[in-house]
């Protein structure tokens, strides 16, 4: 479990399927993510077996975030897994709608930057986006991230990446 001041992020389990349905039903949440639309419930299902087993092959992975001053409730996620290129690791995160616009993202985000970093033996961790998902731009830049050019971790011309290293945080 890792806390900042407000939030509590904790390992998932088959627990927190309410939390990622909330955020992989949503239109408005789905958008900008590969589906670009809500995830059937199968989807939803197996979006939330990949982050259990990511854990379990890696000690490392997606959090579940949740409000420090009543942890029953669930905010979304954050967490940094390997990209479908081994060879990579991005962070990635969701929250519902009820809580955007509250910094609890980016609190998380950079703490779980450093987590990683003191933790791991990742020293670079990359964020991807859409160009038209604002939002996650502001987050990325919040993390310190700069554009990288020259990677593709998703083989998806249309995606912007970038990254930061861990002597950058």
């Amino acid at each position: 479990m890792i806390e900042t001041s407000r939030l509590l992020l904790r390992k998932p389990d088959t627990e927190d399927f309410d939390i990622i349905s909330e955020i992989l039903s949503s239109p408005e949440q789905t958008k900008f993510l590969p589906n670009e639309a809500p995830y059937p419930i199968e989807k939803q299902q197996e979006y939330l077996a990949n982050r259990i087993k990511h854990w379990a092959l890696n000690g490392f992975g997606t959090f579940i975030v949740c409000l420090k001053e009543d942890p029953n409730v669930k905010l979304g996620f954050v967490g940094i897994e390997f990209a479908p290129n081994p060879e990579f690791v991005d962070i990635r995160y969701g929250i519902s709608k009820s809580f955007e616009g509250k910094g609890y993202i980016t609190e998380a985000a950079k703490k779980l930057l450093s987590w990683i970093f003191n933790n791991t033996e990742h020293t670079k961790v990359y964020g991807v986006s859409m160009p038209e998902n604002l939002a996650s731009i502001a987050i990325i830049k919040k993390l310190g991230m700069t554009v990288e050019d020259n990677v593709d971790l998703y083989n998806h011309p249309g995606l912007k990446h970038y990254s930061i290293e861990a002597s950058k945080i």
